[in-house]
């Protein structure tokens, strides 16, 4: 009974939350003249590729982007990342025998000492620029203590930022067979750490002198390896924010780069691939994104959700009214020629420090952008500050395609979430007194059984 009562109550408050979904959309408008996906073909040298929107993470193109591969030194990336998210800029790296014992057969380094001290900076620009591989394992210890342990932080890491598929046993990217990442991920890992302004400030630069210290007389000018960056070089590209390059053996040539033009930011991942291939595959691949796809801003283009539209959303979840109100910041990418009409909306309620919703965006079977539907606090509005709720229910809906539709559907439909919400809450309430009644009858039946069976063994 109690089950059942459950099921209820959880049936009820999904029904009730997908029909006042229902008013913050309009209804589905046709949208024939929505073009095609771009489905073109890149030929790249490169065994794997992929081209991802740095602002949604939509994938725009790959080929064998989720097949494992070895990375080399585009490793250093996520090896940033960490050092960029654990440490003061101004900390002191002190070099350990251990991380001197990586340098073997020629790797990149910058010629550190063994108890050599410079600061986080110093060790991170060499690491990025020169691709030092003793930088990498020093800043790994200097965080964590041990190399297990970072390569433990590596893991999790990469996992946070969406890496699915990747294992990592140090922060350099030097040849181990349990060693191994996805194009896919890479561009994962790169989108999380590109929202660092110091990591695209050291992605861009070319280069960087490394004071002198107590183990080094002369200053060491570290030079920025990744050729795309050099302006007036002949691998140079317009609109390049900076990338990582790696090679061994086994990995071949690898490189992992950002570029930005007219609003849209892409990254590309290139695996497999043999000398400057690397970039001349990298350019084709961004030319490719450049030329099929744009970014929009979400917001500016869905207005019922703004400053001028006020509502009443009494519930037990906010008081007073006020105003909700898109990510402003939230992007989607679509294809050139398209247009926000073509859209698709998926509404996911998950009520939490002030987020009413969140709404996903999707161009055919692509979600291509989000924004958080958040409750805007000001004057007349008060946000509930500790509700966390699960997902509860989704719904597919369609953008409205002129402003007039978005005016007429904001000025309307939402106001009918107050009394929906009270007719959900009462009902929910009422189950709740049922279940507690059922128990009240419950143990009183106990406590009379008890009663009959004492008298009958005193008789």
């Amino acid at each position: 009974m109690e089950s059942l009562i459950k099921k209820l109550i959880v049936g009820i408050t999904v029904v009730g939350l997908f029909v006042s979904g229902i008013a913050f959309v309009p209804k589905q408008v046709a949208a024939d003249s929505a073009p095609a996906w771009p489905n073109g073909y890149v030929h790249t040298v490169a065994k794997s590729s992929c081209l991802i929107d740095y602002d949604t993470g939509t994938v725009l193109y790959e080929s064998k982007a989720h097949k494992k591969r070895f990375p080399a030194s585009i490793t250093k990336t996520l090896t940033a990342l960490l050092t960029i998210e654990n440490c003061d800029m101004n900390e002191t790296v002190t070099y350990s025998k251990n991380a001197l014992s990586c340098i073997r057969d020629g790797a990149a380094n910058i010629g550190a000492k063994v108890g050599e001290k410079m600061s986080v900076k110093d060790a991170l620009y060499g690491m990025m620029l020169h691709s030092g591989n003793e930088c990498a394992t020093a800043l790994g210890e200097h965080m964590f203590g041990t190399e297990k342990a970072f390569a433990q932080k590596l893991n999790e890491r990469a996992k946070e930022a969406g890496a699915k598929d990747s294992h990592f046993v140090n922060g350099n990217g030097l040849h181990n067979d349990n060693h191994y990442v996805t194009a896919y991920d890479m561009a994962m890992i790169m989108r999380a750490a590109l929202k660092y302004p110091l990591f695209r400030e050291i992605l861009g630069t070319t280069q960087y002198t490394i004071q002198k210290n107590n183990k080094r007389k002369h200053r060491f000018m570290a030079t920025m390896r990744h050729k795309m960056i050099w302006e007036g070089g002949p691998y140079y590209y317009k609109g390049i924010i900076g990338g990582k390059t790696g090679f061994t053996d086994q990995a071949g040539n690898t490189l992992v780069t950002a570029a930005e033009r007219n609003g849209l930011t892409l990254i590309s991942v290139v695996l497999k691939s043999n000398t400057n291939n690397v970039y001349t595959d990298t350019r084709k691949l961004f030319n490719y994104g450049f030329r099929n796809f744009k970014s929009i801003n979400i917001s500016e283009s869905d207005d019922r959700f703004n400053d001028e539209n006020e509502y009443a959303l009494t519930s037990p979840f906010i008081k007073k009214t006020g105003t909700l109100q898109l990510d402003r910041t939230a992007k989607a990418v679509i294809p050139k020629g398209a247009n926000y009409s073509n859209l698709k909306i998926t509404t996911t309620f998950n009520v939490r420090r002030g987020v009413f919703s969140k709404m996903s965006y999707h161009y055919g079977d692509k979600v291509v952008g989000t924004a958080d539907l958040t409750y805007r606090k000001g004057k007349n509005i008060k946000a509930a500050e500790n509700v966390e709720q699960e997902t509860i229910v989704k719904i597919t809906t369609a953008a409205p395609t002129t402003k007039a539709e978005v005016k007429k559907s904001s000025g309307t439909s939402i106001k009918k979430i107050t009394p929906i919400i009270i007719m959900v809450v009462g009902a929910v309430v009422l189950i709740i007194l049922i279940v507690l009644i059922i128990k009240r009858k419950k143990k009183m039946d106990e406590i009379r059984e008890r009663k009959r069976n004492r008298n009958r063994y005193t008789h």
